[in-house]
């Protein structure tokens, strides 16, 4: 979806004003965590079925909820609406919109309390964080900034409680965010769990460690449910194409010889007629290739799997390989988690890849058939009313 005029001039304006006014001591708050925020509230919006208006809306707030720390660290929420305010009346923005924009950026105080669905996925998006796979590096970055801008310095053991703590009683507000964050926000509270109670001493150590997809049950129920869903949406694909082939195959076997004895008595409906047939076979085409298999070698040689670049879990890396040759592939796979995870996320990357395929194909087939039907009954009635 294309941005509108004025989030393209207030994204321009708000990159400038952080590159160029930025405290250099400020190294979370910055130009990266006002874009992260923004993809965040894009996504929940987007979780949401949010209209293009209320979408504008919500990107604006993101886009200007931290421009106030360019004039003041603490408490800078009210600074930022105010650079808003004066950015927007200069845009001539509708007051309708531009005070839910200011109400959306003054929810983001941290002791504020959203008062609408807007507000609310601002809000969360602010907090998206919490269920980032690079949290721990995000808040070795705050770390730094509180340290040099309040300061303010914690041991690593207090640090590392301060923020399971926080996430413990941090709760999103929206359906959406839980749906798109809850999930990683839970693995990020066991990992410091872990880290305390092993007692971390070096901040290096926090940002290095991670949740194993292997070791983390939290992990592979993710990645389970999300192959069952590709493969229930592959399914459904599949049903969709051959509805499409049987309606246009009925229509091509029964209704146009019906229609073509028509055509030879009005000769007027021979235009609507090829039409009607054109809209059928170009259907049946598209939805055809929805369901034709990719192409498939069923050979993978030992350098590529050692490289980490093919997944012998799916069958047609392997169909054409003998035991032995699968036996030491998998072999490889399996000696080490990196492997498998590897295999893992490759397994669902390119099933996903190919679910992209499908659909798209299948759109196509149905905006065909849609557009070719409609302008077929169009000028077969045409040719009614005018030629007759």
């Amino acid at each position: 979806m294309s941005k509108s005029k004025i989030v393209v001039e207030a994204e321009k304006y708000v990159t400038q004003l952080l590159l160029e006014k930025l405290n250099s001591n400020i190294t979370y708050h910055n130009l990266k965590h006002t874009q992260s925020v923004r993809n965040a509230g894009m996504q929940i919006a987007s979780l949401s079925n949010l209209g293009e208006a209320e979408r504008e809306i919500v990107e604006l707030a993101c886009l200007f909820h931290d421009t106030g720390i360019t004039e003041v660290y603490q408490d800078h929420e009210k600074i930022s609406a105010r650079i808003a305010l004066e950015f927007l009346q200069s845009q001539q923005y509708p007051s309708p919109q531009l005070q839910l924009v200011l109400g959306c950026i003054e929810a983001t105080f941290p002791g504020g309390k959203p008062k609408n669905s807007l507000e609310e996925i601002v809000r969360d998006a602010d907090y998206a964080h919490l269920g980032s796979p690079d949290y721990a590096e995000q808040l070795d970055s705050l770390r730094q900034e509180w340290e040099l801008m309040l300061p303010r310095k914690y041991e690593n053991r207090e640090w590392l409680k301060l923020n399971l703590d926080f996430i413990k009683k941090h709760e999103y507000y929206t359906t959406s965010a839980k749906i798109a964050f809850e999930a990683m926000k839970e693995l990020n509270r066991k990992k410091f769990k872990k880290w305390l109670k092993e007692g971390r001493s070096k901040t290096k150590e926090f940002v290095e460690d991670r949740v194993s997809i292997v070791e983390s049950r939290s992990s592979q129920m993710m990645f389970k449910t999300a192959l069952r869903n590709h493969m229930d949406l592959s399914n459904l694909a599949d049903n969709k194409a051959n509805i499409m082939l049987s309606v246009n195959a009925l229509i091509i076997t029964a209704a146009l010889p019906n229609l073509a004895l028509q055509v030879k008595a009005h000769l007027e409906l021979l235009g609507p007629f090829i039409m009607l047939l054109f809209t059928c076979l170009a259907s049946m085409i598209f939805a055809t290739l929805a369901t034709v298999p990719i192409k498939m070698t069923g050979m993978t040689s030992l350098e590529t799997i050692r490289g980490g670049r093919s997944n012998l879990f799916f069958f047609g890396n392997f169909y054409s390989m003998t035991y032995d040759e699968y036996r030491q592939g998998i072999k490889i796979v399996t000696s080490s988690e990196d492997n498998l995870e590897d295999s893992i996320m490759r397994d669902l990357y390119f099933l996903g890849k190919s679910l992209g395929r499908k659909y798209q194909q299948l759109r196509v087939c149905y905006i065909i058939f849609i557009s070719g039907v409609c302008l077929s009954v169009a000028a077969a009635g045409v040719a009614y009313l005018f030629i007759v």
